[in-house]
């Protein structure tokens, strides 16, 4: 009888020292050393054979379940598991045909009524392994076909017709509510086994939900969707399983819970994790510590992706994390400009105050210049702003005031001297009373309305007058 020791860990010394015979995969780009083996040793992945050439069970169990953690793509990964599956379904078949009792296969009690009668019940099985990266996937259940035991004259039958019956009697056990969440996943058929106890009968995961899907082969796969335990990922990632079978009710023994009639339909009433499939071919099944997305979501992120349909999940990812790079460089970049667009305000901050002293300064050497008076430097900025220097220097042209000390104006020019702006009016009000007959009061008057209209000499007068 073969008996699977305990996983032993090889040292690094140990696995070098192996030929290139005892690995999995080799990737291509070194060299052989004087013995044959590959350099550098790096590129040599998952050991299973020991120094002696002999299979080691669980390096190999260990080897499928870890490979999708390797830095390696994703075909080289499906094909390294497929190859290790390869092996180890060749060591049971080597056990079974040695009279062994085969290797972690599931030991029925020694009752005569372990398992009820094949009408009344039926599995079949499927390769099982997790995904390190992705979140749960759907579990090709069923397929519809022939189907035939390994080590028995054993034979299942199911026609497109089963796996459609055995999708609506599903959802028939969903309305009815037979269970919570889902139908459970077990480990073994213990329950099957006849076994009670909370420890071999706890569920290893929950069918969340079932629909079917056309092969390429024409047959039609009875699809569903686990929710795995902690526990049930741990030993699935740990190698101690590598099988599912589900566990269902033909329409001829189903009966509905809430009337007791016939449920007229298969009734899909849970599975279990296995080392033994009976269906060879089948989809492998993932699982996962993340709850599974819908089976509808996959269409609808390749189409919001605009990705080709049927593209597969690694293309998924990769445009996913294309998405998230520029994602990415967009943040980086919106805040780099949040920061370019603050430094441009306290720049233009910074020129207004600077472009609004340059004015005063602008001004003030107008008024300097005997170009514009105080009352004047408002109407000048507007010629300067609108039609630039040259012409409001050509309307208020240099010396046009004169200038003397800076006065209480607030400008550093004094305009005409108001001596004489007072003495030209004296003179023309003299002029006007003798020339109109206007007593000397009204004459003075009109001299004054006459001179003043000059804006020249009104400034002159009024700085003289706030001077005083």
């Amino acid at each position: 009888m073969i008996e699977e020791e305990a996983y032993a860990e090889w040292t690094t010394a140990y696995m070098n020292d192996l030929p290139d015979s005892a690995f999995l995969y080799i990737a291509p780009g070194g060299e052989a050393d004087e013995d044959g083996k590959t350099t550098p040793r790096s590129l040599r992945y998952f050991p299973y054979r020991d120094a002696e050439g002999k299979v080691d069970l669980p390096h190999l169990r260990n080897a499928i379940a870890q490979a999708p953690k390797a830095d390696l793509s994703p075909e080289i990964i499906s094909s390294v598991q497929a190859k290790g599956r390869k092996i180890l379904e060749g060591q049971r078949e080597e056990a079974a045909e040695e009279g062994d009792a085969p290797i972690d296969e599931e030991v029925a009690p020694d009752r005569p009524d372990a398992y009820p009668p094949p009408e009344q019940m039926s599995d079949w099985s499927a390769v099982v392994h997790l995904d390190e990266d992705y979140g749960s996937k759907t579990v090709e259940l069923a397929r519809s076909g022939t189907h035939y035991g390994r080590a028995s004259d054993r034979q299942v039958v199911l026609s497109p017709e089963d796996i459609e019956s055995m999708a609506r009697g599903y959802r028939i056990i969903q309305a009815e509510r037979w269970y919570s969440t889902g139908a459970p996943v077990g480990y073994n058929h213990a329950s099957l086994a006849g076994a009670l106890d909370a420890e071999s009968t706890k569920a290893a995961g929950r069918i969340l939900e079932v629909s079917t899907r056309v092969n390429e082969d024409g047959s039609l796969s009875l699809m569903g969707r686990v929710q795995w335990t902690d526990e049930a990922t741990r030993r699935i990632r740990a190698g101690e399983f590598d099988g599912f079978s589900i566990e269902a009710v033909p329409p001829s023994s189903a009966r509905s819970k809430k009337s007791g009639e016939s449920l007229g339909e298969w009734a899909l009433i849970g599975g279990t994790l296995t080392n033994e499939p009976f269906v060879a071919g089948m989809q492998p099944v993932a699982a996962s510590e993340k709850r599974s997305t819908d089976m509808a979501l996959n269409k609808l992120v390749t189409d919001t992706l605009a990705l080709r349909e049927g593209a597969t999940e690694a293309e998924v990812l990769t445009e996913i994390q294309s998405l998230r790079d520029r994602a990415t460089k967009a943040d980086a970049l919106s805040e780099a400009l949040d920061t370019v667009t603050a430094d441009r305000d306290t720049i233009k901050a910074k020129f207004d105050e600077l472009e609004a002293k340059e004015i005063e300064r602008m001004l003030d050497r107008a008024c300097t210049d005997g170009r514009i008076a105080a009352s004047e430097r408002d109407d000048y900025l507007d010629i300067y702003t609108q039609c630039g220097e040259e012409r409001a220097n050509r309307a208020y042209f240099a010396e046009r005031i004169s200038v003397t000390a800076t006065g209480k104006a607030g400008t550093e020019a004094d305009r005409a001297p108001a001596q004489s702006v007072l003495a030209e009016c004296a003179t023309l009000a003299d002029q006007i009373s003798s020339e109109e007959n206007l007593d000397s009061a009204a004459a003075y008057a009109r001299a004054m309305q006459i001179v003043l209209s000059d804006p020249t000499k009104r400034a002159a007068y009024e700085a003289a007058d706030i001077d005083a």
